[in-house]
């Protein structure tokens, strides 16, 4: 606890070091240096204290127990609201602290001003209103347990990566605040701020995704995302970010749309803010959120009001750039604002959706959660554009050019072929499914074709990665739409058909582990002209747990994915709910997610090769205006 308020006390000063100890970056770099380390020493502490077991704290009795894994135990200092919100500040003031030491010392000294007075505010809330080092009055024999359905290997990996991702949106920020503030919005900015959004965004991608595979192989729900507010606090500022990758391009070559990148910079932190209220505020009805202190949700929804004038009055005070004179109408310029735009509008439908929920708590008092039908129909029709846009961005130039015939063609052909395969093998083929997947395979085949014949490289080859995995993720979601799936109470020998499988359950057995008691099935799947095969799902129940928890089966190819759970057990177990779901063409999404992920770290190497060979060649010129001859 002494480190934490320490932590506060040096955040206070490093905001207040210009003033107070004159200009110059070192001072306020050190002390932020300082409370990053004496928060992360506050982090550790709680963290040896889960894992060690120390039931005298009221939040290590509340997260962990004697019989959870040790993996499990670390896991637990993000896996409740009181260790979150220390983490989430520690990381917070640790990437802001390292991601602007790039900044030249006239930057750096606001940005790491505004870094500390961000940390300065988190920190205080936790150390509060939701400190993790309350101590019982009598020591705890005993600890609850972190709750059975978060003791999964991606508890201790997705949730720290997503944090990173979260909090390291907090260098862009600062760096605009401090471009805004020194009129500086020029190139060297918009490749800081992008080198530093691509860390973040490539950092969430690989969040969402780890996720996104959690719950699908975890839940026994046949999805991998439910739109639900508190997932898409992830996907908000990642929309962001995407929309100024694009269109900051645009503005690095012809300085146009300034004011539309400096928003779209400092957007993305002030989106998070959001999350973190929707998150920890209760407001939302998640089955995500952490629900536990209205109080803290108010601050924090009040920290993103204020956040958002921020961003909106330095956004009117950055200049606007070079006019719209010429226009190429078929030109890259015209396929990245278009796309920049659709995004930009899927973002508005998706923080409206997750926000709502949160404006009827705080102004009637009630509880709701918007459906994924609205996100779905408000968004799929963007995405039937976006599409396209994703196989022509990067095969056009710069300089008004007419579309190539050969790959207008070549997209058209397939498109139609991939349409027709899909309406032809499925029986349920809504059509917009039907023409987001003839597209989203089109502008594979396009992006292929393309890579495969130019051999691109650097960011045109990270450019050429992402899309394609976009459009495999379409493909992929567009696919499982098309799936089916029922609901039954099953015993030994009960079969039932789903698409074209013949199901029958030929055993159900139980046992115990050192954990939890289960019940297991053994289901065959037989389909003609197919192999057979046997998939075992489980429900278990945990000695300290209320409810059982199931633990699904799942067989994976490229064409369907069977998933099958137990949802509930007759009282004798000789009957059990089996929910069984086959999902064309999942297993795309995971590879489209995984190239997008690859994609933002091969842009990262070459936008840093390239930053080097600019350091580099300045180096030289300075070396060479410098030389003396003597003869």
């Amino acid at each position: 606890m002494l480190a934490l308020w320490g932590s506060v006390v040096a955040s206070a000063l490093a905001v207040l070091a210009r003033w107070m100890l004159g200009s110059g970056e070192a001072p306020t770099r050190r002390l932020l240096g300082l409370a990053t380390l004496l928060a992360a020493t506050s982090a550790l502490a709680l963290t040896a204290a889960l894992l060690s077991g120390d039931f005298s704290l009221d939040y290590v009795a509340r997260t962990t127990s004697l019989a959870t894994p040790w993996p499990y135990r670390l896991a637990a200092l993000w896996g409740a609201m009181e260790g979150s919100l220390l983490l989430y500040a520690t990381l917070t003031l640790l990437t802001g602290w390292v991601g602007c030491r790039r900044l030249d010392s006239d930057l750096a000294t606001p940005a790491y001003q505004v870094i500390a007075g961000v940390g300065l505010g988190l920190l205080l809330l936790t150390a509060t209103m939701a400190s993790p080092f309350t101590r019982l009055d009598v020591p705890a024999v005993d600890g609850q347990g972190l709750l059975a359905i978060l003791q999964h290997p991606a508890m201790v990996y997705h949730p720290p990566i997503l944090y990173l991702g979260l909090t390291s949106v907090i260098v862009p920020f600062a760096a605009t605040v401090a471009a805004i503030l020194r009129r500086r919005t020029d190139r060297n900015w918009i490749r800081t701020t992008r080198r530093s959004l691509l860390v973040s965004w490539t950092l969430l991608t690989i969040g969402m995704v780890a996720g996104a595979n959690w719950a699908y192989v975890e839940l026994g729900w046949g999805g991998f995302w439910a739109w639900d507010p508190v997932e898409n606090t992830s996907l908000m500022p990642w929309l962001a970010a995407t929309v100024f990758i694009h269109t900051s391009r645009i503005q690095e070559r012809e300085h146009r749309l300034v004011r539309w990148n400096v928003g779209f910079a400092l957007l993305p932190f002030v989106l998070t803010l959001l999350g973190v209220y929707l998150t920890r505020s209760g407001a939302t009805g998640s089955i995500h959120a952490f629900a536990e202190s209205p109080v803290i949700g108010r601050i924090l929804l009040a920290a993103a009001l204020v956040g958002l004038l921020l961003a909106a009055w330095l956004t009117m005070r950055a200049e606007r750039g070079e006019p719209w004179e010429r226009v190429s109408p078929l030109g890259r310029d015209t396929w990245l604002v278009v796309n920049g735009g659709l995004l930009a509008l899927a973002l508005i439908f998706v923080t409206v959706g997750s926000a709502y929920p949160a404006y009827l708590q705080v102004f009637s008092g009630e509880t709701a959660l918007v459906r994924p039908g609205f996100f779905i129909g408000a968004i799929a029709p963007m995405t039937l554009i976006l599409v396209v846009g994703l196989a022509f961005a990067f095969t056009t130039r710069w300089l008004p050019s007419p579309l190539s015939a050969a790959r207008t063609r070549v997209y058209a052909l397939v498109g139609l072929l991939a349409g027709w395969w899909v309406a032809a093998v499925f029986e349920a083929t809504p059509t917009i499914a039907v023409a987001l997947f003839g597209l989203a395979a089109a502008s594979v085949s396009v992006l292929l074709f393309d890579t495969l014949r130019q051999k691109p490289s650097g960011r045109i080859l990270a450019g050429h990665v992402g899309h394609i995995g976009m459009a495999l993720v379409i493909v992929g979601g567009a696919g499982s739409s098309l799936g089916e799936d029922f609901t039954a109470a099953m015993g030994p020998g009960d079969t039932a058909e789903l698409a074209r499988y013949t199901i029958e359950l030929e055993d159900i057995r139980s046992g115990e582990s050192d954990r939890f008691a289960y019940i297991a099935a053994e289901i065959t799947f037989t389909r003609p002209m197919a192999r057979r095969f046997i998939l075992s799902p489980e429900i278990r129940a945990y000695e300290d747990q209320a409810l059982p928890v199931p633990e699904p089966a799942l067989r994976s190819t490229p064409l369907e994915d069977v998933v099958v759970a137990i949802s509930r057990v007759a009282g004798d177990a000789s009957v059990v709910e089996v929910n069984v779901f086959v999902r064309p063409l999942v297993l795309w999404v995971w590879v489209g997610a995984a190239l997008i992920a690859v994609a933002g770290l091969i842009s990262l190497v070459s936008t840093g090769e390239a930053a080097a060979m600019r350091r580099r060649s300045a180096t030289t010129a300075r070396q060479e205006a410098g030389t003396t001859t003597s003869g």
